[in-house]
């Protein structure tokens, strides 16, 4: 708060915040995510199957 307001009455610029970098998924996230697309590919597969049979 201080230097925010040392910056304003100096007329200068604040300080800009950090950026940090975005955290990296769990591996229970990251297990979850491969999982959903394996089963997302299976019923594509399984549609098309039955497509072919009709």
């Amino acid at each position: 708060m201080i230097t925010v307001v040392l910056c304003q009455a100096l007329g200068m610029n604040e300080p800009k915040p950090e950026k940090r970098p975005t955290p990296k998924p769990t591996r229970t996230e990251e297990a979850r995510r491969i999982i959903e697309e394996y089963a997302d590919d299976l019923r594509e597969i399984i549609r098309k199957l039955r497509q072919r049979m009709n």
